[in-house]
């Protein structure tokens, strides 16, 4: 790299017009700071600068001051170079330096002079005897505190002039947001406060709440609001958008089958006439002859594929009648021309109603003598159901399970209703939908009832259904068939989770393995804080559970077949409660009675309730060794009668008081035997020995005990009946006056009912 006179001038520690000078004075070329330098241009400038050393005898600086070279004594008038400038300068601060110094020794000397001074007046002073008055300390002390106080006043006065602190005269009100449950100590740092004050608030709110213990949305928003803050309520984590967004299907929607729903009363043959069109007996193999699980089936009409969803009619299973409305296309409303609109078929078309469904109403057992379809028309248009020959637009269809009549009208009933609403999906992509049922069973494990809504479902897919997961291992149809693939509007029984899955539960294709356990994990967690939350709600609100100690619970454990008949049974047991008894469900699930629940009946006084399901040998050893009360039933009125009966043989007793008769005191003796006795006449009803009695002045009760005698002349009776006289004695009184009245009760006990 070329050397410039820049750099140069930086290696010489001069400047660069400096540098310029000099090399111009040696008749070089060079005028700027980037002009480069060779090597003959130094050679040239250093012979220059020799020259002029050995010609120059001294140099005038700029300040008049002559500097004498050894050589020759030349004077000149040019000025100093820059080097010879700094040397002045480092003259003159040395001379500075000395002159400071020189100061500061003269100023140690005066110092020194100074104390010697004042150490020899001290020692003088102390040779001087000087007789001083005495001095009062405790005087001087009193003083000084007194001098120290006033200061100590005054500086506190000035101080708070100064850094005078005012406390807040309103909260500063700040905006929190609210998960759907947190720690009461979590909530007091949200809005800077001590959690003191926080589960103070909470116990003025009725909530009996420590600082470690988690609270709901609702009370925390109300108890940030009261303190006058501003709360916003945040929702779940995103995992579950996350999840429904995680399925894009790229090809276009296909028609797909139709999913009918059969809803209607109990015993109005709905599942009769599903049997009519698939042409099967499932009714025959029901206990009672009654639905007690949905039913979910594909039937090949002469229409094409049907799904059919064969829901219960029984009052227990609403749920299971709201999901039926929910995951399907048309209703079939089953109504019996024999018996008109019932309670549960007024459900029924509410559940469709507010699912916004087709209805076609089947207007079954025509084939009976006493029936009567326009009545039964008259009463559905009573509830906005107008019939398509009244003008209106609900599809109404007489027919009968058994004969078969009607059912191709019916048919093409459905399919109409259907093609109205144009019905498509997609094929190809991961299968999504929603579980229809699901069981434990002994054999094959966790098994569900799955209802496809788009996609298509295959062999080895991984799935995640509310806490379940699971690698699919075998599809079957609703003949028993084994699929590879089963595509939308199917409903199909799968093999391969982990857990049985709630009945209503969406169901999606995942991924991976590990997506759906993160999924399934991140359920359970939330279930777990919900179920916390709900045990604590019955010992939180301090005003609600006041004076429930008396309170009857029976603690139960439910087990049942399939997941929806555990749901409504729960469902139905709850609702049996009252004031004074309530059923508490301890555990409640599916498949057969184990050892564990036998253990967990035992450990807190339980008994069992076995729907469908029995009890297996180590269970059953241990339920007969401690006598557990276990009962099996198929049938869910006659479960809950026995329930309903239990119940009430926990419930005291009703004790009722009935007079059997009443004395008037008509003259009182002494006995040296029995003291005071009342000569009396019996006015009303008996007197009875055995019973106990009161003694009533002016209508008022003035005691209440038992008769020591009751002694007509000299006999002892056990009863005197009315219009007789008699002595009466009562043990342990004996302020009897004529003209009281004594009456005799009896006290007896009735059962509660509920």
């Amino acid at each position: 790299m070329a050397l410039t006179v820049k750099d140069f001038a930086k290696v010489l520690k001069i400047s660069d017009s400096a540098l310029l000078e000099r090399m111009q004075n040696a008749g070089l070329q060079h005028k700027s700071s980037s002009d480069e330098i060779t090597p003959a241009d130094k050679s040239a400038l250093l012979k220059s600068l020799k020259n002029r050393k050995s010609q120059t005898s001294s140099v005038s600086s700029d300040s008049g001051i002559k500097v004498v070279s050894k050589g020759n004594k030349v004077e000149s008038d040019t000025p100093k170079s820059y080097s010879d400038n700094i040397e002045a300068k480092r003259a003159a601060a040395s001379e500075q330096l000395k002159e400071q110094q020189k100061k500061r020794e003269d100023q140690i000397k005066e110092a020194t002079r100074l104390k010697k001074e004042e150490r020899e007046q001290r020692l003088a002073s102390k040779k001087e005897v000087v007789i001083q008055p005495k001095v009062n300390i405790k005087d001087q002390l009193s003083r000084a505190s007194k001098e120290y106080n006033k200061k100590q006043s005054r500086g506190a006065a000035r101080s708070d002039a100064e850094h005078q602190f005012e406390a807040p005269s309103e909260v500063k009100a700040k905006t929190v947001e609210i998960p759907e449950t947190i720690q009461v100590g979590e909530l007091a740092k949200l809005i800077a406060v001590k959690g003191g004050k926080v589960v103070k608030e909470l116990m003025s709110l009725g909530v009996a709440a420590t600082i470690n213990d988690a609270i709901d949305q609702e009370t925390a928003i109300l108890v940030i609001e009261e303190m006058g803050h501003t709360a916003i309520p945040l929702k779940s984590d995103n995992v579950e958008e996350e999840l429904a967004n995680l399925i894009a299907y790229s090809d276009e929607p296909q028609t797909r089958a139709p999913v009918v729903t059969v809803m209607g009363h109990v015993d109005h043959g709905k599942t009769t006439l599903l049997d009519s069109i698939r042409n099967t007996k499932v009714v025959d193999g029901e206990a009672g002859g009654i639905t007690q699980h949905i039913g979910a089936y594909q039937v090949q009409t002469s229409k094409g594929l049907i799904t059919f969803i064969d829901t219960p009619g029984h009052a227990a299973f609403s749920s299971m009648r709201a999901r039926g409305a929910n995951t399907t296309d048309v209703v079939i409303l089953v109504v019996a021309a024999n018996d008109g609109i019932m309670p549960q078929t007024e459900e029924a078309i509410n559940h469709a109603k507010a699912a916004g469904v087709s209805i076609v109403v089947a207007i079954n057992k025509i084939d009976l003598p006493d029936t009567d379809v326009e009545k039964v028309k008259g009463d559905l248009a009573g509830k906005d159901l107008i019939p398509e020959d009244w003008g209106g637009t609900i599809q109404m269809v007489p027919v009968s399970a058994i004969t078969g009549e009607g059912m191709d009208q019916l048919l093409e009933s459905v399919y109409l209703e259907s093609e109205l609403l144009e019905l498509k999906s997609h094929v190809n992509g991961p299968a999504q939908g929603v579980v229809v049922e699901a069981e434990l069973d002994k054999f094959r494990g966790p098994v569900a009832t799955f209802l496809i809504q788009n996609g298509t479902l295959k062999i080895g897919d991984i799935v995640a259904s509310g806490n379940s997961v699971g690698k699919i291992k075998s599809i079957i149809n609703s003949d028993g068939d084994k699929l590879k693939t089963a595509g939308p509007s199917s409903a199909i029984e799968v093999l391969g989770l982990n857990s049985v899955p709630s009945a209503g539960d969406q169901f999606q294709v995942v991924d991976s393995d590990k997506q759906a356990r993160e999924i399934a994990e991140f359920r359970i967690n939330k279930e777990k804080d919900r179920k916390q939350l709900k045990q604590r709600d019955g010992s939180l609100n301090i005003f609600e559970t006041m004076g429930q100690d008396s309170k009857k619970v029976l603690n139960v454990i439910v087990k049942t077949d399939v997941m929806g008949t555990s749901e409504a049974i729960v469902a139905a047991l709850n609702d049996l409660g009252t004031d004074l008894a309530k059923v508490k469900i301890v555990s409640s699930g599916v498949g057969g009675i184990s050892e564990s629940d036998a253990n967990l009946a035992l450990a807190v006084n339980s008994i069992i309730l076995g729907f469908n399901v029995r009890a297996d040998n180590a269970a059953k050893k241990i339920i007969e060794e401690e006598s557990i009360d276990l009962q099996y039933h198929s049938i869910i009125y006659e479960l809950l009668d026995d329930i309903k009966a239990k119940l009430s043989g926990l419930l005291d007793p009703i004790i009722r008081e009935e007079i059997v008769g009443t004395a008037e005191v008509l003259e009182v003796f002494s006995s040296p035997k029995f003291g005071q006795i009342a000569g009396s006449m019996v006015i009303e009803g008996s007197i009875l020995r055995s019973k106990p009695v009161r003694v009533l002045r002016d209508d008022i009760v003035i005691f209440e005990g038992e008769l020591d005698s009751l002694r007509r002349f000299k006999d002892d009776i056990a009863e005197v009946k009315s219009g007789t006289e008699c002595g009466i004695g009562i043990k342990n009184y004996k302020d009897i006056k004529a003209g009281d009245k004594i009456e005799v009760f009896d006290r007896k006990e009735e059962a509660q009912t509920l």
